[in-house]
């Protein structure tokens, strides 16, 4: 018996021994990278290193190259590191807006390709060039923790919708959801870095967009709401409330399969935390809640009116009608969206008023 359980933990010994073992004060460690398309057709990476140093603050350098290929930039950067570059650190990853309007097919196989990046990574476009916005000033925490950082709270508290490398490889190679990805933008003034909207993709590039003040409807179609706030304004008045604590979530139903339609519920839960007026009644409460209900409605279909015209489907239409239809020819489906006919339904549940009431 003590040979059986000696026997493996011996080969796990040796084998552990294999392993290639890296020091951290004998590596740069790339924390963020982008990838941009050069005038002349070449693929320009920068990738954004941090340095330590004993009790100062975290520092940034940036490393450029250029290639043809997306897979031989990180070999041209290698020539330019007195240390060896590694990438297993990387925490997110921009593309261009000239890159990523040809298409991120190659650059994210070679980043799917590569075991040391975690499913987790962030992917974003820029405005303009990816480069410039990995120049921005980061304050001490350098740009892979701070874009990080903007991301996930505009995520977690805010009306971005959910994106990683893992769903975005999933939206990309489904035949029945099409990806998106958030856009920053380096403020020009205050040279800060922001969410300015996200990008809408067919299976290989950007074909359009859509505002911030779209994003908190675009996420209650395509996401669950856990956190959030949205100013409603009072009908037949001047006074507006703003409804915090957001949650929401959707069911989609098919009402038919010839013609094509399906019926989607959205619910949403939240309290008044401000209001303008004097008093909140119930009345009141059910003014704010039936113009909220009207807002997500008129906005929900618009965002699919455009999708439709796009040929596009951001939201996973055609991956639940897949899971519902068993006949269903998802093959078909991207030639079927504009005959598709959605009908919405929002339902606003007003639960509290807060300390106001």
């Amino acid at each position: 018996m003590k040979k059986r359980i000696l026997l493996p933990i011996s080969i796990f010994i040796l084998l552990s021994g294999c392993v290639e073992k890296e020091v951290i004060d004998d590596v740069n460690l790339i924390v963020a990278a982008g990838f941009d398309l050069t005038e002349d057709g070449n693929i320009r990476g920068s990738a954004n290193v941090n340095t330590y140093m004993k009790d100062q603050p975290v520092t940034d350098y940036l490393i450029t190259s250029e290639s043809k290929l997306s897979r031989d930039v990180m070999s041209e950067m290698q020539k330019q590191s007195p240390d060896p570059l590694v990438i297993g650190k990387l925490q997110i990853a921009l593309f261009g807006e000239k890159l990523a309007k040809q298409g991120l097919s190659e650059i994210v196989d070679t980043l799917q390709r590569d075991a040391s990046i975690g499913e987790r990574l962030l992917l974003a476009v820029t405005r303009n060039e990816a480069k410039d916005i990995l120049e921005a000033e980061f304050a001490t925490i350098g740009a892979g923790r701070y874009l990080t950082n903007l991301i996930l709270h505009n995520k977690l508290s805010r009306d971005l919708p959910r994106t990683n490398l893992h769903l975005f490889l999933y939206q990309h190679y489904s035949e029945g959801q099409d990806p998106f990805l958030p856009i920053l933008k380096k403020n020009d003034q205050t040279g800060s870095v922001e969410i300015d909207g996200i990008v809408l993709m067919d299976d290989k590039k950007v074909v359009g967009e859509l505002p911030n003040n779209k994003l908190l409807f675009f996420k209650v179609l395509t996401d669950q709401y856990t956190k959030g706030s949205h100013i409603v304004e009072v009908p037949d008045s001047d006074d507006s409330a703003v409804v915090r604590s957001i949650s929401s979530s959707r069911k989609l139903k098919v009402v038919s399969t010839n013609p094509l339609k399906v019926k989607m519920d959205v619910k949403i839960d939240g309290f008044i935390n401000e209001y303008t007026g004097k008093k909140i009644t119930p009345k009141v409460k059910e003014q704010i809640a039936k113009a909220f209900e009207d807002q997500v409605e008129k906005e929900s279909m618009a965002l699919i009116k455009k999708f439709k015209e796009l040929k596009i489907d951001p939201i996973g239409i055609g991956d639940e009608l897949r899971s519902k239809i068993r006949t269903f020819d998802i093959k078909k489906w991207r030639e079927r969206i504009p005959e598709l006919t959605v009908d919405i339904h929002a339902e606003v549940q007003i639960s509290e008023s807060g300390v106001i009431d």
